[in-house]
């Protein structure tokens, strides 16, 4: 409420003071309670306005705190996609590097078997050479079956 406001009711009211006075419609006493009263809601309309003026900057305030959260946020977030592309970039890494992991050892088992049974295939021949040796002297086609025994277990 304006003071230009605030002043025309105070002329009316001391208008209507003087017009009570010549008339004798409103006693003293009650004028004095309407000043009152007028003088109460002015300061209500003061207090009001202090009050809506303090929630403004109190809404400022929160817009503000608001806005750097919203920020604070973002930034969070774009942190987190980051991260996101990160980890799926490592899955990939350990997804291929264990499938290569995987032909390497199924490779490992593969010429550890070769081996094994190469060596396998060494003992046999050995076993039969020395027992044909024994017969070499005496019969040389004993020698030959056992080379063809060596060759049998080389697979060749």
């Amino acid at each position: 409420m304006s003071e230009r406001t605030v002043d025309l009711i105070r002329k009316d009211v001391q208008s209507a003071k003087n017009e009570a006075k010549k008339n004798i419609l409103l006693p003293v006493r009650e004028v004095s309670d309407l000043l009152a009263l007028v003088d109460s809601l002015q300061q209500q309309v003061k207090e009001l306005q202090e009050g809506n003026k303090a929630a403004c900057e109190s809404r400022e305030i929160a817009v503000k705190s608001m806005r750097e959260t919203c920020i604070t946020s973002n930034v969070h977030y774009a942190k987190v996609v980051e991260l996101v592309d990160q980890l799926a970039e490592r899955n990939r890494t350990i997804a291929r590097l264990s499938a290569d992991l995987d032909t390497s050892v199924a490779s490992q088992l593969n010429m550890t078997d070769k081996a094994y049974r190469y060596q396998k295939a060494m003992k046999e021949a050995k076993t039969a050479i020395q027992k044909n040796l024994a017969f070499a002297n005496k019969d040389e086609q004993a020698l030959l079956s056992a080379f063809n025994h060596i060759n049998k277990a080389l697979g060749e």
